[in-house]
């Protein structure tokens, strides 16, 4: 099951910072459990054109800092260049 809050300041705040760091992404965040700190989140941008998957996920590791591990206590990435 997954529940999307787009309220929680948290869905905010990773929102915010992969729109800056990929302008011309199509991201989707949902939160997992509802308690504002598991989320999953897909995103598709050109800024991943010819990065390893690796790669793709360290970019968007480095947009969303150091909430990562703590504030954000779990993140399942799923990341893609655009067709």
């Amino acid at each position: 099951m997954s529940i999307s809050i787009a309220s929680s300041p948290m869905y905010g705040f990773i929102e915010q910072k992969l729109n800056q760091a990929f302008p011309d992404s199509q991201i989707d965040i949902r939160d997992t459990t509802g308690g504002g700190d598991h989320f999953a989140v897909e995103i598709e941008s050109s800024a991943f054109e010819g990065k390893s998957r690796i790669e793709q996920h360290r970019m968007v590791y480095d947009a969303l800092g150091e909430r990562v591990g703590h504030e954000i206590h779990a993140l399942a990435l799923r990341t893609k260049c655009p067709s």
